[in-house]
């Protein structure tokens, strides 16, 4: 059987396969880090540049860089559905900027872009292509699932509060009911890409690396409530969709 003929096949096998894909190149990854100590933030560069690489080969052997969004281009009247998650991204700048260097802004910036393409190229390309045969909603919420699941694995060797943890995994599953929604309703994964880097970005100057302290329950709270938000704004954009009659926008090589 044939790489295609196996993902078309078997949708929802072929999902787990590459969410395993991504934990156990994190895992192998964070292991070397251990030994080697060579910092939390090299380990997340290495951990997606190998992404991106098997992410790639993935895309091309199945000749889906159309299907997954890479090959669309987005339209002036699309750009309103920008405007909910980039207002969010944006509010974690205003806890304060602690990072002012510009070699080191260049450095998260750099980092954040990797870390889109590798993880939107997975879970809104890949993933998320793999199970829109299964139904639009349940492809969007199980590829949201998956994405939300390897968050958890933040709390392993104390990087990151472990209540935090969880409540920023409910957080990252709104985030992919609603990137889950734009990317079929624009047919581009392109704007994603950049939206997730502006996420991870404005977090990493706020705090000031990637680890994450105890948060207030006021914090934790307000996480909650975006997820809840996000969830709602996905569900909204793919309702809206179909009320219009225009059904979701899947590339015509599909």
């Amino acid at each position: 059987m044939t790489l295609t003929g196996f993902t078309m096949d078997h949708p929802y096998l072929n999902s787990v396969v590459l969410l395993l894909i991504v934990l156990l190149v994190a895992i192998a990854i964070g292991t070397v880090n251990a030994i080697f100590l060579l910092g939390s933030l090299v380990q997340l560069a290495v951990v997606d540049l190998i992404l991106i690489i098997i992410g790639i080969f993935l895309l091309t052997s199945l000749e889906w860089w159309g299907k997954a969004g890479y090959t669309a281009e987005i339209r002036l009247a699309q750009v309103p559905l920008f405007i909910l998650p980039i207002a969010i991204a944006l509010l974690s700048l205003g806890q304060g900027i602690r990072v002012i260097a510009p070699a080191a802004i260049l450095a998260f910036a750099a980092l954040t872009l990797v870390v889109g393409f590798a993880e939107e190229t997975y879970f809104r390309g890949l993933i998320l292509t793999t199970l829109l045969p299964t139904g639009t909603i349940r492809a969007v919420i199980l590829s949201s699932f998956l994405f939300a699941a390897p968050h958890l694995l933040n709390m392993l060797g104390g990087v990151w509060d472990p209540y935090f943890t969880v409540v920023d995994s409910f957080a990252a599953f709104g985030i992919g009911i609603t990137f889950a929604a734009i990317r079929l309703r624009t047919g581009s994964i392109w704007p994603l890409l950049g939206i997730h880097a502006l996420y991870d970005f404005s977090s990493l100057i706020s705090l000031g690396g990637i680890d994450v302290p105890a948060q207030s329950p006021q914090d934790l709270i307000m996480s909650v409530f975006f997820g809840i938000v996000f969830v709602a704004y996905g569900l909204f954009l793919l309702r809206a969709r179909e009320t219009e009659g225009k059904g979701i926008r899947i590339p015509d090589d599909y």
